[in-house]
């Protein structure tokens, strides 16, 4: 019995010593190997619990079989069993339902599945893969119904953002609003590092909160805050090379000299004043020649750092200096920028919060007129050396019409300046007092100023025959400045199954901007740069501009039992543009959504995971015109014929006199929008589908309208009055697929898709614009192409004399010269009127800009410490007129040509799409036509990232990663020029080309 009693005392202390146990480990971030502070770790059924310390360890009394749980806000919680060792250290992913949880709105924040408008959301990291300095290209492709247009590749350029089309003739940009306060000169100062998430409100439910300025759709920018308790620096460094993928296959110099033999002699030779030019006797002799494209362009290098320091108690910072450095692959130019950024949030009582915001930005840009210098390098003829013997530099010599008349372009890039340097200082502060638990008043007041500067500087030089006599300078400089102050009002509150937000305020904003500029010839010495070295001045103006708005808005949300949720808002905007009888607008919005998932008779359908329905309507306002548009326009300096006799000149007379016709009754452009959504996540949110269909109207569409000549007013279009009577319509759908493919303990790959349709119509303008290539014409989408339509090339002079008569057509064969007239080998176009010749009323619709659709997909794979990431992006339908090829492909001018040429028309069946080649072409070959017209329909590999975080235990207390990241790796497209991306109206000349990056960098964060 004692022996029993002793083994029962012993296997009851081993059991006891196994529950005792103590179990160790720490928590780690999958992916970074990043230490988590603050994890809660608890021993399920039981009351042990204890929390990670600041290198991320922990320690728990525990034994084999018990159930350890780790949660931690973001992160996905996990449950593991206790095994034999007692040393478990766990790995913890993003949680990305958590994450997404909250949405910045208009003065506020909610929660998504509260949402009941058109919201889509970029959290920070997707922006630090980009190599751009600007934090808006980082969007392209991302959001559905979210276009960025990429104007140019020129350092530090700007790029075009539209927000569910284009509603308007005028100004179309969307507002930026930043940490909560409306910006006014762009975002460009902001560093895509800073960025903690990107949030666009898309529909008028969403955007009529910010009322007259939100009708093109409001993106709102929340920079990086500090984490209370959590202390952290990280350097972040990166260098990149920089290579152009493409660029135009031109004529080399013998090429072009048979080329330049052939046009002169289709246009008479020296019998009709086009004799040869004596260089190109012999073309074969010329060999090669100069390529000018590779005298302008080279490898050229970037770089990125960044410094970030945040943390704290009582009061919580975050601070970060960046610094970018961008060389242009066309020779000197380039970008450089320097940002300051610091977020502080002070709790100086349990009721009373101070927070202030502040970004300091200084950029300069070196562009060397960049349209001049690749124009020219494409126009000057290849036959033309860059510097003759004694190292000068040389141009064309002789007559323009057998050598040219283009500028040497390395002359340009070498001696010519063009520098814009600017500052950028935004700062606001905003107080927070809770009032009571459930009302609470802030305060925001805040300025953007900014400081722009230019200078332009072009030495005296002689280039062959190109000369300038005298040194040229032009100095321009602008001051703006915006003060804003907001007072809001909350109240929240929730009761049993009730919750109610309200919010009411008022917004006050003033805006002035200066600038003046001067300009000065002549120079003593090119070594006095200064414009006030000038021998003579030529120029000097300045102006301001001002306006103000006021502003009450106010805002109820409900939501009833996680299941029903309504939105209602309302604000009125009074603004300075317009005049006293209709200086106020007033911006309703309405919208509700159904939670149906919550309902009880979906309990049971356990594959849908989440299931809301939306519906919304919404009216909002555009002020970006013209201000005092209402009243007399008057000009201050004219002639008068004051006191002389006829036949004498006139006396200039310091005149003031009306020029610009008024309009009193004119009002808001108003933008009415419709929407309807569906949000629905399967199989335990691993697959989740956003789909909105809208309908928006822009009615009252400020349009400009001419005057009589009787009037006594400016008859220039550019002073014609405007009047409210354009509408606009934009429909669409936008479709964003988020999936989990696989997630298992080493590898997870997630992907993101999303499509985007939109149709833009013009329903009323009051007729039809055209001006140059574009037009606008009602019942078609907005800046359409305009021109003739190509029917086919004429064969031979039976050919020419069939069917309507091109306008050179000779009246009959007996005088058909085809020195002179239309002939074989030139271009018919078809004739779409009645009558006999070919008019200009034979123009048409040839294409539109805008894309039928836009897509982008984004793949991340992690596995244990790597991760990759790449991204893909779409557009497809939109047309092209590349003026480029115009130029280039006409064979009609003293310009080099394309490569292609060597495929025109020589004779009867040689060729059925390029034309002949005749100098001064008579039958305008190169008319706006759908010859130019081509497929802008793109498919971009826009980014790859690969990262490698280093194993813990190699770093101690350091988090280290080292990554590699390419920008515009491969293009897909048909499109004959150097990109697709060419500006928002589909109109390429001489773009800047984009560049192919290749990047380096380092991430350490302690």
């Amino acid at each position: 019995m004692r022996k029993i009693l002793l083994i029962c005392i012993f296997f009851a202390c081993i059991a006891g010593n196994m529950q005792s146990q103590v179990v160790t480990g720490k928590v780690l971030e999958k992916g970074t190997g990043e230490t988590l502070i603050g994890v809660s770790v608890a021993l399920q059924n039981a009351t042990q619990r204890t929390v990670t310390d600041i290198n991320g360890a922990y320690s728990i009394a525990a034994g084999e079989g018990d159930v350890l749980s780790f949660s931690y806000l973001g992160m996905t919680p996990q449950r593991i069993t206790v095994g034999k060792t007692n040393v478990i250290d766990v790995f913890m992913s993003p949680d990305q339902q958590q994450l997404d949880e909250i949405v910045v709105v208009g003065y506020g924040t909610m929660r998504r599945k509260d949402l009941t408008g058109s919201i889509s959301s970029l959290k920070g990291e997707d922006l630090e893969k980009t190599t751009s300095s600007s934090v808006l290209e980082g969007l392209a492709g991302k959001l559905p119904g979210v276009q960025v247009i990429q104007n140019s590749g020129t350092p530090g350029g700007d790029v075009t953002v539209r927000v569910r089309g284009i509603g308007t003739i005028n100004n179309s940009d969307p507002l930026y609003v930043v940490d909560g306060v409306p910006a006014n000169g762009g975002i460009w100062y902001l560093n895509p590092n800073d960025i903690q998430s990107i949030d666009v409100l898309k529909d008028a439910s969403a955007t009529a909160i910010y009322g007259a300025r939100g009708a093109n759709g409001v993106i709102m920018v929340t920079t990086k805050r500090g984490v209370k308790g959590k202390k952290e620096i990280a350097v972040d460094y990166s260098y990149g090379i920089q290579n152009i993928t493409k660029l135009y296959d031109m004529m080399d110099a013998s090429q072009y000299a048979a080329l330049h033999n052939e046009m002169r002699t289709n246009a008479g030779g020296a019998a009709a004043g086009y004799d040869l030019n004596p260089l190109f006797a012999n073309p074969q002799s010329l060999g090669a020649g100069t390529d000018w494209q590779d005298q302008i362009f080279r490898t050229a290098y970037m770089q990125k750092v960044g410094l970030s320091i945040s943390g704290g108690d009582k009061v919580v910072h975050s601070t970060s200096l960046g610094y970018y450095k961008q060389d242009g692959v066309m020779k000197n130019t380039g970008y450089n920028r320097v940002t300051l950024q610091s977020n502080i949030r002070s709790e100086l009582h349990e009721k009373f919060r101070l927070t202030s915001n502040i970004a300091l930005s200084g950029q300069e840009s070196e562009t060397r007129g960049t349209y001049t210098v690749i124009a020219n390098a494409m126009r000057i003829l290849p036959h033309i050396p860059v510097r003759d013997e004694l190292s000068n530099l040389t141009g064309p010599i002789g007559r323009a019409d057998l050598n040219g008349q283009a500028i040497n372009p390395v002359g340009i890039i070498e001696t010519q300046t063009n520098t814009t340097p600017a500052f950028r200082g935004v700062a606001n502060v905003s107080g927070e007092l809770d009032i009571t638990d459930y009302l609470q008043f802030k305060t925001t007041g805040g300025t953007e100023t900014g400081f722009d500067f230019n200078n332009a500087y072009y030495p005296k030089f002689q280039w062959g025959n190109y000369q300038q006599d005298e040194t040229s300078q032009s100095n321009s400089a602008s001051y703006e400045v915006l003060m804003t102050w907001d007072n809001m009002l909350t109240f929240n509150k929730k009761t049993g199954n009730h919750s109610i937000t309200a919010l009411a305020g008022t917004s006050f904003q003033n805006y002035t901007k200066k600038w003046v500029g001067a300009s000065g010839v002549g120079r003593a010495s090119d070594m006095t740069v200064e414009l006030d070295n000038a021998l003579e001045a030529k120029a000097v103006s300045g102006n301001r501009s001002d306006w103000a708005t006021m502003s009450y808005l106010g805002r109820v949300n409900y939501a009833y039992d996680n299941r029903y949720s309504f939105t209602a808002s309302l604000r009125a905007d009074g603004s300075s543009r317009f005049g006293p009888d209709n200086r106020f607008g007033y911006f309703p919005s309405f919208a509700g959504a159904w939670t149906a998932s919550n309902e009880d008779f979906m309990k049971d359908i356990s594959q849908i995971s989440f299931l809301k329905l939306r519906l919304g309507y919404g009216k909002t306002g555009n002020q970006l015109i013209s201000g005092y548009i209402y009243a007399d326009k008057l000009e201050v300096n004219g002639q008068y014929n004051f006191g002389s006799s006829r036949g004498f000149a006139s006396v200039p007379a310091g005149i003031i006199y009306p020029n610009k016709l008024p309009n009193p009754a004119v009002k808001w452009e108003s933008a009415e929008q419709y929407n309807v959504g569906f949000d629905v996540s399967v199989l335990d949110s691993r697959i989740s589908l956003t789909a909105d269909f809208y309908l928006k109207n822009t009615n009252d569409m400020l349009t400009r309208v001419p005057v009589p000549q009787t009037s006594g007013y400016s008859l220039n279009s550019g002073d014609w009055p405007y009047m409210n009577i354009g509408q606009v319509r934009n429909t669409g759908v936008e479709l964003t697929l988020s999936t989990v493919n696989f997630d298992t303990k080493d590898f997870r790959w997630s992907s993101d898709f999303n499509i985007a349709f939109n149709k833009n119509e013009v329903i009323d303008v009051g007729g039809i614009d055209i001006y140059g290539t574009n037009a606008i014409i009602e019942g078609q989408p907005i800046n359409v192409f305009y021109g003739y339509v190509v029917d086919h090339i004429y064969q031979n002079v039976d050919d020419v004399f069939t069917g309507p008569a091109m306008e050179s057509r000779a009246a009959d064969r007996a005088s058909y010269n085809p020195y002179l007239n239309t002939a074989p080998g030139d271009i018919a176009f078809k004739k779409l009127t009645e009558g006999d010749v070919i008019t200009e009323e034979d123009r048409t619709v040839i294409g539109s800009p805008h894309p039928k659709f836009t897509a982008g997909l984004n793949n991340t794979l992690t596995y244990k410490n790597i991760d990759l990431s790449f991204f893909l992006q779409g557009v497809y339908g939109n047309k092209i007129f590349n003026h480029v090829r115009l130029e280039h492909e006409g064979m009609s001018t003293t310009y080099n040509q394309f490569a292609s040429t060597k495929d025109r028309w020589t004779g009867e069946g040689t060729s059925t799409t390029m034309p002949r080649a005749i100098y001064a072409d008579p039958n305008n070959n190169i008319r706006v036509s759908d010859r130019f017209i081509e497929d802008g329909s793109f498919l971009k590999i826009r980014n790859v990232t690969l990262g490698y975080n280093l194993p813990k235990q190699w770093t101690n207390f350091m988090s280290i990663k080292v990554y590699a990241n390419i920008d515009n790796l491969l293009t897909f497209t048909k499109y004959s020029g150097l990109d697709p991306e060419v500006g928002l109206n589909g109109y390429d000349n001489f773009i800047y080309p984009p560049a192919r990056t290749i990047l380096f960098g380092l991430n350490v964060k302690f």
